[in-house]
This record gives structure tokens, C-alpha cells and sequence, in this order.
């Protein structure tokens, strides 16, 4: 019984590839390990800066989370979210018709509860697609919340 032809690459080949291979997936777990770690009221990320009003607010007297105070929250929405609403508005002035924005900003309102604001965005997001059954019922959980409310 002989062997057959060698199968694969030679290790001269497959060795640098493994390697680089590993480097890059290494380099992007740090990346996301970075970007986790350096937010804010991480577990293992930075400390409330003094200087930061709202967050401290929110911590309450003994440094303890919990609850938003009337300051926080009457307080602009935190950065990237201002940054996702501006963005959202210009796609939807670049092209009125982008559901995903419609829906996308609709969402944003309903969760900082904010009905009366969801409610066109969602009525808009119907006109283009009538049959999607997750915008219908976002658009019906809209308008009860607006009866509900206060």
C-alpha cells in the first residue's frame, strides 16, 4: 500500500496564513473591547466625570443608579441619540420615502415616550408599506399609549 499525493498547503504556507488570520480577528476583539469598555457606567468602563451634570444627577445622593430626576430628564437627549436623530432627518429630507427612517424615528419617540411625535412617523411608514404587520402593530401600540396617557 503506498501513500498518496500530499494533501493541503505545505506549513511554509498555512502557518503565516493562521497566524495573520488570528492577528486580525485579535485586532478586532480589542477594537469592540475598546469601544465597550469605554462607555460610560460600564461595568469596567470610566467613572461619572464630575463635570457631567446629567449622569451625576441621575446617580442620586449615594452614587446609586435608579430612577431619572426631572432635571435628566427634561435635560437634550445624550449625544448619539441627538446624533441619530440628525442623521434620521436628513435622510428623510434626502428622500422623503425611506421607511426605515420613518419606522427607525418613530421608534425613538415611542421609547422616550414621546406618542404624539411617533404617531405621523409611523402613519408615514404605513403609506409606503400597508402590509407590514411589525409597523402596524407599532402604529397600534402608538395610539393606545396616546389614549392611555395622561
Amino acid at each position: 500500500m503506498s501513500a498518496g499525493p500530499a494533501r493541503g498547503l505545505p506549513p511554509r504556507i498555512y502557518v503565516p496564513i493562521v497566524f495573520a488570520v488570528m492577528l486580525a480577528f485579535l485586532g478586532v476583539v480589542g477594537y469592540f473591547l475598546k469601544i465597550g469598555l469605554g462607555v460610560t457606567g460600564a461595568a469596567l468602563g470610566p467613572a461619572v466625570a464630575q463635570g457631567d451634570a446629567n449622569l451625576a444627577a441621575a446617580a442620586g445622593p449615594n452614587g446609586v443608579g435608579g430612577g431619572t430626576p426631572a432635571q435628566a430628564a427634561a435635560a437634550a437627549p445624550p449625544p448619539p441619540v441627538a446624533r441619530l436623530l440628525v442623521e434620521l432627518r436628513d435622510r428623510l429630507q434626502r428622500n422623503p420615502r425611506d421607511r426605515s427612517a420613518l419606522e427607525s424615528l418613530g421608534n425613538m419617540y415611542f421609547e422616550a415616550g414621546k406618542f404624539a411625535q411617533a404617531l405621523p412617523y409611523y402613519q408615514r411608514a404605513l403609506a409606503l408599506d400597508p402590509h407590514d404587520a411589525a409597523l402596524r402593530a407599532d402604529y397600534a401600540a402608538t395610539r393606545r399609549a396616546l389614549v392611555q396617557a395622561p
